[in-house]
């Protein structure tokens, strides 16, 4: 493994400089934040750390900064993951923010890592007082880049739980019986929700109510009553949902597939107006189709696909990003530039899937070509054609495996007699494959323990709340 070091240079002060919002020091450090992420260095935990610490003292001084405090820190380094270097290779940059502002902080770390300040030097510099303001807006942006932090945090822990259990035959002879009393103490509450839903659909016509299985019941419950209350004070406007699918999860607005989803989280008035409007969010749905086929076209037929567990947007934001990524590549042509000519004349037998902006640039393990949509068109294009090759071996894979997974799925299910089997989004056919075999050669040891349990296949045990069983893909014992 090998790392080039950089030492970062200082830059002029300036005298007055306007206090930055949160979006803007947001706007400003993300592209830093997608070289630096803890994330990406999973493989590699002595690079993994060193960032993690870095971006903790690191905010800990924008916090400072924004109240007007002076604090001192060291010399902060940070490993930068880059695309154009092999992999296991980094840049090691060490960033020395002696600055007394916001501004020449963010400025100084992006110049750092060789990172545009274009976006910095097009705000105004005026002198105004904006400390209250931009203490609750830094609060907020602080707190949605911690919260990936946190999320790191517990998948590092259900992973080292995951690895202090070495057999899996004892620990579902051992957990079994509590799935089950936990299934059958939330009867009232499962009867409950279909009590609601039965009524929610009848009463106002609506189609179908269904709900994210990663929530709790008791809060689908508590969902599902609070949308009947809105319903029964405000029954002019439940009409527009006649004939819909409600769903019930992290976002609120109509999804890609036309249903009408509603954020567990959201107050009931978001709800309410996106019930008010929805016709309107339809027109949408209407112009994906268009936005689709003229991306396909100037990508030589590429297939344009979603996956199922892409991260939820609304039917108008995703025909941005495919209006954002369509511009990109048409000012690519415009600029004289091509596809080269090693790419076949016709892309249509891959896949291309376009998510929001903070997301990777990457070859899913199902073979798909996953961009954001702010992805750079030479960045994507060079991307495709290096990646051909082991996009079609991967997506031939998965053509395979998607029927043997189906098969293995419903002899499990079957000759363990479950009352349902469940896998998590991030599990491709072939883990599900290598996990459905060896369940089955185990089967002699917990057929009778594994009657009558839900079984959910992801990358860590747990017993949920409800009843479920959780396993690793790749259990031992």
């Amino acid at each position: 493994m090998f790392c080039r070091l950089r030492i970062s240079c200082s830059c002029p002060r300036r005298v007055f400089h306007r206090s930055l919002s949160s979006a803007e020091v947001s706007t400003a450090l993300r592209p830093f934040y997608f070289h630096v992420h803890p994330d990406l260095f999973g493989k590699y935990p002595e690079q993994r750390k060193i960032n993690e610490i870095s971006l903790q003292q690191l905010s800990a001084l924008l916090e400072a900064q924004q109240s007007s405090r002076n604090i001192h820190i060291p010399v902060l380094p940070f490993y930068l993951r880059k695309k154009d270097m092999p992999e296991g290779q980094f840049e090691l940059v060490k960033i020395k923010l002696d600055s007394k502002n916001i501004r020449e902080t963010v400025v100084k770390i992006l110049s750092a890592c060789d990172i545009s300040t274009s976006y910095i030097d097009k705000i105004p510099i005026i002198q105004r007082d904006r400390k209250k303001q931009f203490r609750e807006d830094f609060d907020k942006a602080y707190e949605k880049y911690k919260d990936e932090f946190d999320k790191a945090t517990q998948m590092k822990r259900k992973v080292e739980e995951k690895k202090a259990i070495s057999n899996i035959i004892d620990w579902i002879s051992e957990n079994s019986g509590v799935a089950k009393e936990k299934y059958e103490s939330t009867h009232a509450t499962r009867d409950h929700v279909k009590s609601l839903i039965e009524q929610l659909c009848k009463t106002y016509g609506i189609k179908e109510v269904k709900y994210d299985s990663g929530w709790n019941i008791s809060h689908i419950r508590g969902a599902l009553q609070s949308l009947t209350s809105m319903a029964s004070q405000h029954p002019q406007h439940m009409g527009n949902l006649k004939d819909r699918t409600i769903a019930l999860g992290q976002f609120t607005g109509v999804s890609l597939d036309g249903d009408v989803f509603l954020n567990i989280i959201d107050v009931r008035n978001e709800w309410l107006s996106l019930i008010k409007k929805v016709s309107q969010e339809d027109s949408a749905l209407t112009q994906i189709p268009q936005y689709e086929k003229a991306l396909s076209s100037i990508l030589r037929d590429i297939h344009i696909c979603r996956r199922k567990f892409m991260p939820k947007v609304s039917a108008a934001q995703y025909c941005s990003h495919l209006r954002q990524l369509i511009t990109s590549i048409g000012d690519f042509y415009g600029r004289g530039r091509k596809i080269p000519d090693s790419v076949p004349e016709s892309l249509e037998k891959f896949e291309i899937v376009v998510e929001p902006e903070a997301g990777p640039l990457m070859v899913s393990p199902t073979g798909q070509f996953i961009t954001p949509s702010s992805c750079p068109a030479d960045e994507l294009i060079a991307f495709i054609t290096n990646n051909l090759d082991g996009a079609m071996l991967l997506l031939t894979e998965y053509s395979i495996n998607k029927h043997v997974e189906r098969a293995l799925y419903k002899e499990v299910k079957e000759r363990f007699q479950l009352l349902d089997l469940i896998k998590d989004d991030s599990i491709t056919p072939a883990l599900m494959i290598l996990c459905c075999q060896r369940l089955l050669t185990r089967i002699d040891k917990i057929d009778e323990k594994l009657r009558g349990n839900i079984l959910y296949v992801t990358h860590y045990y747990s017993v949920l709340s409800e009843g479920v069983l959780c396993i690793p893909w790749d259990f031992k014992g």
